[in-house]
Order: C-alpha cells, then sequence, then structure tokens
C-alpha cells in the first residue's frame, strides 16, 4: 500500500493520538488537536486547538478539510459525527 492512500489532514481529539504520530514520525499529517494536548510541547505549540474532552469547534475542524478524525470514545462521539 503506498503512501498516497492513507490520511493526510487528521484530526486528533485526545492527546493520546497526537503523541502517537508524533512518535510514528507523521505529526506534519496532524492539522488540529485537543485543547487538552501537552505532549509533545511542539504540538501544543505549533497546531491549532479545535476540541476539548467532549466537545468541539466544528467549524473550525471543517475549515482543517480533515480526511480523519481520531476521538477515545463514545463520549466524543456527538462532537464528530
Amino acid at each position: 500500500m503506498t503512501r498516497d492512500r492513507y490520511p493526510k489532514r487528521i484530526i486528533c481529539m485526545t492527546e493520546e493520538t497526537v503523541e502517537t504520530l508524533y512518535l510514528l514520525g507523521e505529526q506534519d499529517r496532524i492539522v488540529g488537536i485537543s485543547g487538552f494536548t501537552v505532549r509533545p510541547p511542539e504540538a501544543r505549540r505549533d497546531k491549532p486547538k479545535v476540541s476539548a474532552f467532549t466537545s468541539a469547534k466544528i467549524d473550525k475542524i471543517l475549515e482543517l478539510k480533515p480526511d480523519l478524525v481520531l476521538g477515545f470514545s463514545d463520549l466524543q462521539a456527538d462532537s464528530i459525527v
């Protein structure tokens, strides 16, 4: 499978998904993060904050045109569906 098939624009609504993508070297694909993200520090500094844990700024998310939105649980489902 080529990299072209993978999502290019990812919203991470939890710190864990942000941290995982950074560890995988895929931080350039992240276009928005949770306001609770503190690791890695460069993510908090450089990426737009588009959500809290159970709420999201839908207009900001739509402006970023994500291919994929990664959430944590059904608690976030109403924010992103």
